[in-house]
C-alpha cells in the first residue's frame, strides 16, 4: 500500500505492524524501516523534527511517497526489513548490522573426536552451534577454560596420527595416540555439551568447583570456572543450540496482539495469530505449530549466508524479549 506524502497524510495511516519504504520522485527507494505501529513511527518524521539529523531531514525532503508492507509480528517485520535492505541497499539506510560479526561456539560433532572452535558462520552439517554471542571478548577465554578442563583436542580437521605440544603438556587427552580413550573422550564431549546447553546440574557443579578453588586461594583457576559459569548462564538465555531450536514462542503484545511464532532449526517458518491468549487458544496454536514442525523438520538443508543472518536476528530478538515471551518446545523429547 503506497501513500503520497502530503500535509497531514500520516494521520490517516493504519496502526499496524510492518515495514515502510520511503521513495523519491523517480520511485527509487530512499530508506527502509520497521515499526510495531507504522502510524506512530512515520508520524515522528513529520513533527518535532528539530531533533532529526541533517541526513534524516534530507531524506524526508526528498521523499514523495511511502509504501507500507504489513506483517503479523515485530519479529517478522525485522526479518522483512533485513531482506529488503539487503536486496535494495537504500541510500539513507545505515549499513545493515553485520550479524555475521557475532560468533558461534561450534562443537565439531561432524568429525571423530569432536573439538571446539569459534566461527562466524553456521554452515557445517552435523556440527552443533551455540550462540550467537554479542561480546566476543570473553568468548575466547571461556573456550580456553573449557578446553583446559576437559582436555579436548585442539587440532582442527581430521585427527592426526601423532601427538602435539598440548599432549606433551598434558593439556589434551591425545586420542591421536590412544584410541582406548573413546569412552572417556565421549564423556568429556558430553560435559562440554552440558555446559553449552546450560544444564542446571552442570551449573551447580561449576559453582562448587569455583568455590573450592577460591577457598584454596587458587584464584586463576577460580576465574576459569567463572568463565564457564558465565558461558552457561548466557547460553541458558538463548536456551539451546541453533541446530536444535524448535519452538512455539508466544508473545502477547498490546500493540500487535497475541501471536505465536513457529521456529524450526532457528528459522521462523510461520506466524499464528489469535484474538486473546486463553488456555484453549494456546493449545490450538501448539497443535498447529507441532504439525508445521513435523512437516518442516526433515526438509531443511544447511542454512545459507542469508539464513544465518536471519537466524541471528531471531536469536537476538528472543534474547532481548525473553522476559515477555512464553516458549513451548515442538520437539517434546528436548525441553526448551
Amino acid at each position: 500500500m503506497k501513500y503520497t506524502i502530503t500535509p497531514g497524510f500520516h494521520l490517516t495511516l493504519p496502526e499496524k505492524c510492518g515495514v515502510y519504504l520511503y521513495r523519491d520522485k523517480d520511485d527509487n527507494i530512499l530508506y527502509i524501516g520497521k515499526a510495531k505501529n507504522l502510524k506512530k513511527r512515520i508520524s515522528t518524521y513529520f513533527y518535532n523534527n528539530r531533533q532529526h539529523t541533517s541526513k534524516i531531514k534530507r531524506m524526508v525532503h526528498a521523499a514523495r511517497t511511502v509504501e507500507l508492507r504489513f506483517t503479523a509480528s515485530e519479529l517478522e517485520a525485522l526479518l522483512v526489513e533485513a531482506r529488503l535492505i539487503r536486496r535494495h541497499l537504500p541510500l539513507y539506510n545505515r549499513a545493515l548490522r553485520n550479524y555475521k560479526a557475532y560468533p558461534f561456539i561450534v562443537l565439531r560433532t561432524d568429525l571423530p573426536y569432536p573439538y571446539l572452535e569459534i566461527s562466524r558462520d553456521a554452515v557445517i552439517s552435523g556440527a552443533l552451534y551455540f550462540g550467537p554471542y554479542r561480546k566476543a571478548h570473553w568468548l575466547y577465554p571461556a573456550v580456553d577454560a573449557l578446553n583446559n578442563w576437559l582436555k579436548l583436542r585442539r587440532c582442527a580437521g581430521p585427527l592426526p596420527h601423532h601427538s602435539c605440544l598440548y599432549a606433551d603438556l598434558k593439556q589434551c587427552m591425545a586420542p591421536c595416540v590412544d584410541s582406548a580413550l573413546d569412552v572417556q573422550y565421549a564423556s568429556h564431549v558430553q560435559k562440554a555439551i552440558d555446559v553449552l546447553e546450560s544444564s542446571p546440574a552442570m551449573q551447580t557443579e561449576l559453582e562448587r568447583l569455583r568455590d573450592v578453588s577460591a577457598a584454596e586461594l587458587r584464584f586463576e583457576e577460580a576465574q576459569e570456572w567463572q568463565w564457564l559459569i558465565d558461558l552457561a548462564r548466557y547460553n541458558g538465555r538463548i536456551k539451546r543450540s541453533v541446530a536444535r531450536h524448535h519452538a512455539l514462542v508466544i508473545s502477547a503484545d498490546p500493540e500487535v496482539g497475541c501471536i505465536g511464532l513457529v521456529i524450526v532449526h532457528g528459522r521462523l517458518i510461520a506466524t499464528l495469530k489469535t484474538d486473546c491468549l486463553t488456555e484453549a487458544n494456546t493449545a490450538d496454536m501448539l497443535v498447529k505449530a507441532r504439525a508445521l514442525y513435523e512437516q518442516a523438520k526433515g526438509t531443511m538443508d544447511a542454512p545459507t549466508v542469508e539464513e544465518v543472518d536471519e537466524m541471528l536476528i531471531i536469536a537476538s530478538w528472543l534474547e532481548n524479549h525473553a522476559d515477555t515471551l512464553t516458549v513451548y518446545p515442538l520437539d517434546v523429547s528436548v525441553p526448551v
